[in-house]
C-alpha cells in the first residue's frame, strides 16, 4: 500500500458522506459529541508465509502512522451548490494494528441535517480491499489501486432511497481531493490539508 493511500483511504471516508444522512444508528457518547462507530475488515485474501504477512503489517502500521493528524477541508456539492467542512482525526495503534479514523462533515450532508461524527476502525493487518458496513452507508468497498487512487463504492445507500455512491480520491500537491457521484442525483468535489 503506497505512503499517502491510508491518507486518502481516510479522507476519501470523510467524502462519502457529502451527499447526505438519515441521522440514525447506534450512537457512543464521548464528552459531548455522539459518534457512530463502523468497523471495516479486508475481504478474504490467500496470505504467504508469515514473515511476509508481518513485514506487510508493519509496513501498513508505519505509512499510517506517518500520516496520524487532524485534516481540515471542504465538500461541495456542484449540482445543487452545497457546501460543508470536513474534519478529519486519524489514530494509530501500532501494537494493535489498526487505524481509528474519526469524521466530522458539516453542512447539510444528503441534503439532510449536519450528521454527528462517525468513527471507522481499519484493519491494518490485512491487505484491501476493505468491506464494511454502516447504517449510514449500509455494505461498501473501498480499494486502492497501483497509483494511490483511492475509490469507495456503497451500491445501496440507504438514506439515499438506495442509490449508489462512488467517492474517489487522491494526494495532490501537499494535500488531498477528490470527487463523489450519487447516480442519477448530484455530483462534487471535495479536499482537505493538514489541520494548523
Amino acid at each position: 500500500m503506497r505512503r499517502t493511500a491510508i491518507a486518502v483511504l481516510a479522507l476519501t471516508l470523510a467524502a462519502w458522506a457529502c451527499g447526505g444522512s438519515d441521522g440514525e444508528g447506534s450512537t457512543t457518547t464521548a464528552g459531548t459529541a455522539a459518534t457512530t462507530t463502523t468497523a471495516a475488515t479486508a475481504a478474504p485474501t490467500t496470505t504467504e508465509a508469515s514473515t511476509t504477512t508481518q513485514d506487510a503489517t508493519a509496513a501498513r502500521v508505519a505509512a499510517a502512522q506517518e500520516l496520524e493528524g487532524d485534516y481540515q477541508g471542504e465538500w461541495n456539492n456542484t449540482k445543487f451548490g452545497s457546501t460543508g467542512a470536513i474534519e478529519v482525526s486519524f489514530e494509530v495503534d501500532a501494537d494493535a494494528a489498526f487505524g481509528l479514523l474519526t469524521i466530522d462533515l458539516g453542512g447539510n450532508v444528503f441534503g439532510a441535517s449536519d450528521p454527528d461524527a462517525f468513527v471507522f476502525e481499519i484493519d491494518l493487518t490485512r491487505e484491501g480491499p476493505y468491506e464494511g458496513t454502516s447504517d449510514l452507508f449500509g455494505e461498501f468497498m473501498v480499494e486502492v489501486s497501483e497509483d494511490g487512487t483511492v475509490t469507495l463504492t456503497a451500491p445501496e445507500v440507504p438514506g439515499l432511497g438506495g442509490l449508489p455512491l462512488v467517492v474517489e480520491g487522491s494526494a495532490v500537491d501537499g494535500g488531498f481531493e477528490g470527487t463523489y457521484s450519487i447516480e442519477g442525483l448530484a455530483d462534487g468535489t471535495w479536499s482537505a490539508a493538514p489541520a494548523g
